[in-house]
């Protein structure tokens, strides 16, 4: 009689779940839900960036980021002077997303990233200052998030600075 009752409840549920998917009514998962607010998460970030809205991070930064390409100081504020470092130097600085993974916990974009070159720039410590040359300029960057709470909570990258680099010395 157990099994019976099993093997009952399971069509039944096949049908329910059948019967909605017919009808338009798909059952969401917790997973495909947390997946479509990462992508917004990532959009809402871009939307910040590439309209040089640093306050706006606070909404998808979190208060204790932490960023592994030693380029930030740490946690959302250290973020945002970094940030606002790039923007200074490169006033017309926009990013382009042209692949997006997301799943789990982890948000990855390859991006295009633009600005034109129009004040000196040092890429890193030890690293020789390139004059303005007025030039625009292209690069790629891969960004790996990983989200927590609704917010981005630690963040890992690769950029083409060997590339930028090469822009900026007119190779």
């Amino acid at each position: 009689m157990t099994i019976r009752w099993t093997v009952i409840g399971s069509l039944a549920l096949g049908l329910s779940v059948a019967a909605q998917t017919a009808f338009g009514q798909e059952t969401k998962t917790p997973e495909c839900d947390q997946q479509s607010a990462n992508v917004t998460l990532l959009d809402r970030y871009v939307t910040a960036f590439n309209a040089h809205d640093v306050s706006a991070f606070a909404d998808v930064i979190a208060e204790n980021y932490i960023q592994h390409n030693g380029r930030a100081g740490p946690g959302l504020n250290g973020l945002q002077a970094t940030i606002r470092q790039y923007f200074e130097t490169f006033g017309d600085f926009h990013m382009q997303v042209e692949d997006r993974i997301v799943g789990g916990d982890k948000v990855v974009a390859r991006m295009t990233l633009t600005a034109t070159h129009s004040h000196p720039v040092q890429l890193g410590p030890n690293t020789p200052v390139f004059q303005p040359t007025g030039k625009k300029l292209t690069w790629g960057d891969i960004d790996i998030w990983r989200v927590a709470n609704c917010k981005f909570v630690e963040h890992w990258d690769q950029s083409d600075l060997a590339g930028l680099a090469k822009q900026m010395r007119g190779d």
